[in-house]
């Protein structure tokens, strides 16, 4: 069997798993309560996740977000976004029809909703401001999510290009990384591999297109946890030196030298000796933004961009996400993802129901060895490597 058809295969076993998770599994919960492990009754983290302690239900993160929650915080919050928001608008408005060669922006763009708000938004308030989308296929990239870029694409009428290293970089990430999650957690060892280097690609394609931005969906939260701030453009300075390789690193684990070619190494964003005109900025517009998800949902629907049966997050999002989801379960006895998406769900970021519905089920399919096991097949198989090979 090629690889489309095990791909469609794995989209519909996704489906399949969302349509229980948020129809069949919110009406037989109380029978399966005592399999999977109390959450926060707000933010819905698990609290088997390090120093998370339930207190009448609710987590003492939720309480913490709660106490910084008076007047004078909130005050200081709206003056601190609506500056980033200004910042922003001004920085896009003085890159319109600014850029050295074709383009003024590079899109960093998965198909998923944050990138097709991300997007829709840009087209609508800077229409002068050239851009040209990225998409990554690597092999394990979601096919809804592809289909959803290109068809978006071509509605906006946008130059677009599918990204395809060669297929070894991305198995030798998968391959190595899913081997060695050990206590870190998958967050921290496979996704932080995959989606640095998604963005260090984005970076070298810039830099050799003389593209002066790059221009990424990566939320607040998300962008809190993974580089320890909450500013919509990295500090410039860290674009160019070996900053966020050591980061990214130092907080894996790994070492690329010791996964990687030499040739591959060089995928690897590392600003050093480069010439600083052309070294682009990156940008994280949502930072600024903050949009209301749910709200956003509703808008790219309107818009005939994203129809809600191709939204949701595990169904456009990369298909190692099953197999990392149930080698924390076993490992660590929680999903590695959890804290983003709770801290997104405290800023209201993100919606509890859902995710509840999600975490809740995955810990007991992972524990259960159902639902998943057929999405993990195949994705471990595309790999070459047997469920043995990472200890499930």
């Amino acid at each position: 069997m090629n690889n489309q058809n095990i791909d469609q295969q794995i989209v519909n076993d996704i489906r399949f798993f969302d349509f229980v998770a948020q129809h069949i599994w919110p009406k037989v919960r109380g029978l399966f309560q005592f399999l999977v492990t109390p959450r926060c009754k707000r933010c819905t983290i698990s609290s088997k996740v390090p120093e998370v302690v339930l207190d009448d239900g609710l987590c003492n993160l939720c309480q913490a977000h709660d106490a910084r929650q008076n007047h004078e915080e909130q005050v200081w919050y709206d003056k601190y976004i609506a500056h980033q928001a200004r910042d922003l608008d001004q920085l896009l408005k003085d890159h319109q029809n600014k850029g050295k060669g074709r383009w003024d922006a590079l899109v960093l763009f998965s198909g998923g909703k944050d990138s097709v708000y991300m997007l829709s938004r840009l087209k609508k308030e800077y229409p002068s401001l050239r851009l040209l989308l990225m998409t990554w296929n690597n092999g394990f990239y979601s096919k809804v999510a592809l289909d959803r870029a290109r068809e978006i694409a071509a509605k906006l009428d946008l130059d677009h290009i599918v990204f395809k290293p060669s297929s070894s970089v991305y198995k030798t990430l998968y391959r190595y990384t899913l081997q060695n999650v050990a206590m870190k957690g998958s967050y921290q060892t496979v996704d932080r591999l995959d989606g640095t280097l998604n963005q260090f690609l984005g970076f070298y394609y810039a830099y050799q297109m003389n593209i002066p931005l790059v221009l990424s969906g990566v939320d607040f939260a998300q962008e809190l946890i993974m580089q320890f701030h909450s500013y919509y453009q990295m500090p410039f300075e860290d674009m160019c030196n070996r900053t966020l390789l050591d980061r990214m690193e130092r907080r894996s684990g790994f070492k690329i030298s010791n996964i990687f070619s030499a040739e591959d190494q060089k995928l690897f964003w590392d600003g050093t000796g480069k010439d600083r005109d052309r070294i682009p900025r990156y940008i994280l517009p949502l930072l600024a933004w903050r949009p209301d998800k749910g709200a956003v949902q509703v808008e790219l629907e309107r818009q005939g961009l994203l129809p809600k049966r191709d939204s949701s997050p595990i169904l456009t999002n990369n298909q190692v996400l099953g197999v990392m989801t149930a080698i924390d379960i076993k490992t660590i006895g929680y999903c590695s993802f959890e804290p983003e998406f709770a801290e997104m769900i405290r800023f209201k970021e993100n919606d509890p129901v859902y995710w509840r519905n999600v975490f809740e089920l995955v810990e007991l399919a992972a524990k259960q060895k159902i639902l998943l096991n057929k999405i993990i097949s195949k994705v471990l198989g595309k790999l070459g490597l047997t469920a043995a090979h990472v200890g499930l």
